[in-house]
């Protein structure tokens, strides 16, 4: 089909110049690295939410697609050549915490910027619009409903050496102190050098029964793997923070039932939005392609809370973060102003599942666990 909304690489739109008359968005999309596994799902929803608002706004709307796989101060620099020439109106991120942290240091607020993923508890720029959950939203009640019902005891934290699993580290460490729960090994990996056999038996010696696994993308496939392979999988629960559809294929699936994920959205779930935007995606992109997990649906509303905060004329008035309150605090009561958007900008609680073979079924919702 022909698609109203076109996707460019940022050598095009430099060539091309400005254009007053497009609504263009920076998409920054891993196509490579930790989490290159889930970028083809992201891109196709970023793709989907443009072809929404242009259908509804008329719009015309163009993707400028950046790599966001790459070191952080080449990702950062692209960022910048592109703001500075004014090629973009914003931006909307997909990808780790420490490409966040170096976009924002060189876009410093001049377009909005909106992060999808969960993310380090700090506060934002005031460019900034961050949909994830910070680490203790994430981790509290997951953490808690394990151990409660999986009699849980003692807790290893197994993470990436980079910004956001540190501070997980120290959120979970603040939430398994106020639940009594002891960390028996505190372990931040280099990225890219996973020894799954050397971390098992690490944990094995720590005696712990259960693992807070922060490792991203393709370290935490490598690791989840490596446990499979060891025969390790019921030797422990595994609690992971970053863990979707996408990243479980990727794995191979886990049948050993101790395997759980927390995070906003699962394929599973039953909610009106969830079902149309599955829907949506099916009609558009077909059955085989990949699967919209938690990180694409993630950009699917990036794109829709960009789109929105450019269009509202608030960015003329206030910074992008209250610019974006209003917008939240517009669609959640219910106000006119939420209801001109056409998207719903709830915030979406924090989910629990447990891996069956390939599928994430969801067990509790941190609303009620």
């Amino acid at each position: 089909m022909t698609s109203p909304v076109s996707i460019l690489l940022p050598s095009e739109v430099l060539l091309s110049g400005p254009d007053p008359h497009v609504l263009r968005l920076g998409l920054l999309a891993p196509l490579s690295g930790l989490l290159g596994v889930a970028g083809p799902a992201i891109i196709n929803c970023a793709i989907l939410a443009g072809e929404e608002i242009c259908l509804a706004t008329e719009t015309v709307m163009e993707l400028v697609l950046i790599d966001a796989g790459g070191m952080p101060d080449a990702v950062a620099r692209e960022v910048d050549l592109l703001v500075g020439a004014g090629l973009v109106n914003g931006l909307v991120g997909t990808h780790t915490s420490n490409i966040r942290v170096a976009v924002e240091a060189r876009v410093a607020d001049r377009v909005p910027y909106v992060f999808t993923p969960p993310h380090e508890f700090s506060r934002a720029r005031a460019g900034s619009v961050f949909l994830g959950s910070d680490p203790k939203e994430h981790l509290r009640q997951p953490i808690a409903w394990l151990a409660r019902n999986r009699r849980i005891t003692r807790w290893a934290l197994i993470g990436s050496d980079y910004v956001w699993p540190r501070q997980v580290h120290r959120a979970a460490t603040s939430v398994l102190r106020e639940l009594g729960q002891p960390i028996v090994l505190d372990r931040l990996v280099p990225m890219g050098h996973v020894d799954a056999a050397e971390l098992v038996a690490a944990t094995r010696r720590a005696g712990a029964d259960a693992i807070l696994v922060s490792l991203v993308g393709r370290d935490g496939i490598e690791f989840h793997r490596g446990v499979t392979e060891l025969d390790a999988g019921q030797s422990f629960v595994r609690l992971c923070t970053a863990l979707d559809e996408n990243c479980l294929i990727a794995v191979g699936g886990d049948s050993s039932g101790e395997l759980y994920s927390a995070m906003p959205t699962f394929l599973q779930q039953g909610d009106d939005r969830h079902l149309r935007l599955l829907e949506s995606y099916v009609a558009r992109f077909g059955l085989t392609a990949p699967l919209p997990g938690a990180y694409a649906e993630g950009c699917y509303d990036g794109v829709h809370v960009l789109a929105a905060l450019c269009r509202s004329g608030l960015l003329a008035v206030t910074s992008a973060a209250n610019a974006a309150e209003q917008l939240f605090a517009a669609s959640s009561g219910g106000a006119a102003g939420g209801s001109e958007l056409g998207y719903d900008l709830t915030r979406r609680p924090m989910r629990l599942a447990r891996a069956n073979d390939t599928d994430l079924e969801i067990v509790g919702m941190s609303s009620r666990v």
